[in-house]
Parts: C-alpha cells; sequence; structure tokens
C-alpha cells in the first residue's frame, strides 16, 4: 500500500508533459508511450503504461511489465551493463487498473548502433576506434548473459554505443527480458533474434563482435 505522500509523487510524474519519443500506442489492452522531458538541466524519459501485465507462477494475475524492467536494471547495472539509470520507478493499481510509470536519465554521449553506422559509414573496419566499440558490444552482452538475461527484444534500435572519448556499449528498452536457467539459451535466443534484422551492422562487424564475445 503506497503512502499518501508516495501517491503524490507518482500523479506528479504521471502529469509530467513533453515531447513524444514513442507515441502513445493501444496493445495489450493496454497503453504505453515515452516522453522526453528536461529536469534539473537533465533530459529524461518517462515511460507511461496501463494494463501492461506480465504473469508467473508467482503472479498469476499479472504483475506491471514496468516492475519487472526496473528489477532488470538495477540487476545489469550492478552487473557493470551500461543502461538507463532509473531516475523513478512506480506502479499502482487505481480503480482496478494497473498504471506503472519508468523515468530514466538519459544515456548521454550515446547513440543506436543504427545511428552510428549511419554517421560513421566511411570508416574502415579495420579502425581502431570502430574495433574497440565492437569488442565493447561483446562485453556488454557478456555482462549481460553472465547472470542469465536474456534481453528478450535484441534489435539494432536498443543497442547503444558511445565512441566519443571513453568507448562503451550498452542496452535500452528491457522490459521483455527474463532470466534463463541455461545460460546458452539466453545467447541464442538474442543472437539469432539480432541477426534476423542485423542491418545496418554489417555480417562482417557481428562476426568480429561474436569473436570478441567468444574470446572474453
Amino acid at each position: 500500500m503506497l503512502s499518501q505522500q508516495e501517491i503524490q509523487e507518482f500523479d506528479a510524474w504521471w502529469a509530467t508533459e513533453g515531447e513524444w519519443v514513442e507515441e502513445p500506442n493501444q496493445r495489450r489492452n493496454g497503453m504505453s508511450g515515452v516522453q522526453r522531458i528536461e529536469r534539473d538541466g537533465k533530459a529524461l524519459y518517462v515511460k507511461r503504461m496501463t494494463r501492461h501485465l506480465f504473469h508467473s507462477l508467482r503472479y498469476p494475475f499479472g504483475r506491471p511489465t514496468i516492475v519487472r524492467e526496473i528489477q532488470v536494471l538495477n540487476e545489469l547495472a550492478r552487473a557493470g551493463v551500461n543502461v538507463p539509470k532509473i531516475i523513478y520507478g512506480k506502479a499502482l493499481k487505481r480503480n482496478g487498473e494497473w498504471r506503472a510509470l519508468l523515468v530514466t536519465e538519459e544515456m548521454a554521449g550515446f547513440c543506436s548502433i543504427d545511428r552510428w553506422y549511419s554517421q560513421h559509414a566511411s570508416l574502415p573496419f579495420e579502425n581502431e576506434t570502430r574495433q574497440e566499440m565492437l569488442r565493447q558490444i561483446a562485453l556488454a552482452f557478456r555482462g549481460m548473459h553472465s547472470i542469465n538475461r536474456q534481453h528478450g527484444c535484441c534489435y539494432v534500435r536498443h543497442i547503444f554505443v558511445k565512441t566519443s572519448g571513453q568507448i562503451e556499449a550498452g542496452f535500452l528498452d528491457l522490459e521483455k527480458s527474463r532470466r534463463r536457467w541455461v545460460r546458452s539459451k539466453a545467447v541464442n535466443h538474442d543472437f539469432r533474434q539480432l541477426e534476423k534484422y542485423l542491418s545496418p551492422i554489417p555480417v562482417q562487424d557481428w562476426q568480429q563482435v561474436k569473436a570478441f564475445y567468444y574470446a572474453l
């Protein structure tokens, strides 16, 4: 049971307005959307969901998927994987309907891997920056899979990289992540899913990522 102060805080975040980066869409009998806002000089992303639930043996009647995403983000952060920093996350049931919020800080300096390739198409495969970026992607996957976590929605738009200054890689959009009892199942699922829609990552680059991954 949330206190009145917690309910007021939830309502304040729910009422924030900004630029839609994911227009509200109706699916799973509910709504989901993401807005970008400015707060204290920082860019934040506010994900709002209603009736987006996952079901399990522990929660046969369903729990908001954002609750699971918060858990995953915290687990990956502890494992040293670059993921968005959580500013606020909560779910509450109002008039029989689940509402859930996840507010995260922008991954400053990072961009999606598809955007990176559109900006650095002329960079040769042998370039040190490009090779280190591919190694960092392998490290990010390795860190996620080391705790038996499967991304679950592994597409190029959810892999983020930074090559200005310290080169790093990480992930976004982990609401479909799940834990696998056998690590290889997480690896195989994520890699097969990504390889179905690999463009604009060149096959040569992806093979290099896997070479780094299995050499670690």
